[in-house]
């Protein structure tokens, strides 16, 4: 039983996948053609898993769309996305939901994404919109006559359409803890766990703060489309990126270029220098608490010698006051404020990674914040300080 979570999520009991063996003169019953059926859809499931993870790959942008009966009304973009479960999440084209279903916990229908149901009690003042994969029976027909004299036998629906449906949710739903960083798994001797299974479907798309009236229109300036939507890069992207970190621009996009060679800078493997560091960073929700996020800082020495006495620097803005947050440094800091925070002068071996982490947390209820994080590292003999990119993490809310 422990194996469940690599073999299927949404089916707990299907310990093993099977598919169908066709030989000839075999009779084949609609359990054996739902069998062939699920063996390919769990497989699906499972790369997509494994293999991408899950959240938005592109579009389904969340913008104001206020009508005049529906002051607040937002349309959601046509889009992709992977579901936790490793379903396919398909919006062709946009569709409209009216916020004020957040108040009666409303849910679209998944044959007809612009009607929504009502629910149970959903959120107040703060919603997260989500999207998750369903499924819509179509196409009714009568099903065969059975020949025993009874009344007519039922209609059946024939097909499953894949879809979706849109609600709002009064929190974020449980986050999976982050895995290890590619440096880790490389370089660091880490194993990369198999992901678990999911406790929840939704992606989320956007956390909205609604109007204080039902009368007020819903702007976009209340819609927050990045900092709680989970990214997961296509591999285009990640190949673009990767040919233009190590080839450079193409020479075919060179204005007025007589020539058809690009030069290639040569690369210099980890044995042929010194130390060379690098840093990034994550953001993780704190399960159980008032919006408190922890923020890790991994300074990874991916070069063949030793890299001595490495500070880590991390800068917040904008500051926050020291009355309403509390900050939980782990160990390795020798400075920490609500502004900035130093850490310990460490030494890290060739291939190691040495990761600093710290939590903040607001001391009562208040109001979201979007705090950016600015870290960079230095070594003795370094040039200069090794800067990752801003990160931005919403605290509160």
């Amino acid at each position: 039983m422990k194996n469940l979570q690599v073999t299927d999520c949404t089916q707990p009991t299907a310990i093993k996948l099977e598919r169908v063996n066709f030989f000839d003169r075999q009779l084949l019953t609609a359990d054996d053609m739902t069998t062939e059926r699920d063996y390919f859809l769990q497989k699906l499931r499972r790369h997509n898993r494994f293999m991408h993870g899950w959240g938005v790959v592109c579009g389904l942008a969340v913008t104001a769309a206020p009508s005049g009966d529906k002051p607040w009304r937002v349309q959601v973009g046509s889009g992709y996305a992977l579901g936790p479960y490793g379903d396919e999440i398909f919006v062709g084209d946009a569709v409209y939901f009216d916020l004020a279903a957040c108040i009666t916990g409303g849910v679209t229908n998944p044959c007809e994404p612009n009607m929504t149901t009502q629910g149970g009690a959903g959120a107040t003042t703060t919603a997260y919109l989500g999207i998750k994969y369903a499924e819509c029976l179509s196409r009714p027909i009568q099903v065969s006559y059975s020949g025993c004299g009874c009344d007519n036998d039922p209609c059946q629906y024939s097909r499953i359409r894949d879809s979706f449906q849109i609600q709002c949710l009064p929190q974020l739903p449980p986050q999976p803890a982050p895995p290890p960083t590619l440096c880790q798994v490389v370089r660091g001797g880490q194993i990369a766990p198999c992901p678990p299974c999911p406790t929840d479907p939704w992606v989320i798309l956007a956390k909205v703060v609604l109007p204080s009236s039902s009368a007020m229109n819903i702007t976009n300036s209340s819609i927050d489309n990045v900092s709680v939507r989970r990214v997961i890069l296509s591999t285009a992207v990640l190949q673009d990126q990767i040919v233009r970190c190590c080839c450079g621009p193409s020479s075919s996009s060179a204005a007025n270029s007589t020539s058809t060679i690009s030069t290639r800078p040569a690369f210099k493997t980890p044995a042929a220098v010194g130390a060379v560091l690098n840093v990034g960073q994550r953001s993780t929700r704190v399960a159980g608490t008032e919006g408190a996020v922890q923020i890790a800082v991994t300074v990874m020495n991916s070069g063949a010698q030793a890299a001595d006495d490495v500070v880590l620097t991390v800068n917040l803005s904008p500051q926050l006051p020291e009355g309403e947050y509390e900050l939980k440094a782990a160990e390795g800091w020798q400075e920490g404020a609500l502004s900035a925070l130093k850490s310990a002068p460490v030494s890290i071996p060739p291939g190691k990674a040495q990761t600093f982490s710290f939590e903040i947390a607001p001391a009562k209820k208040s109001a979201a914040i979007t705090v950016t994080c600015t870290a960079s590292a230095t070594a003795s003999g370094s040039s200069g300080p090794v800067t990752a990119s801003p990160l931005q993490a919403t605290i509160g809310g």
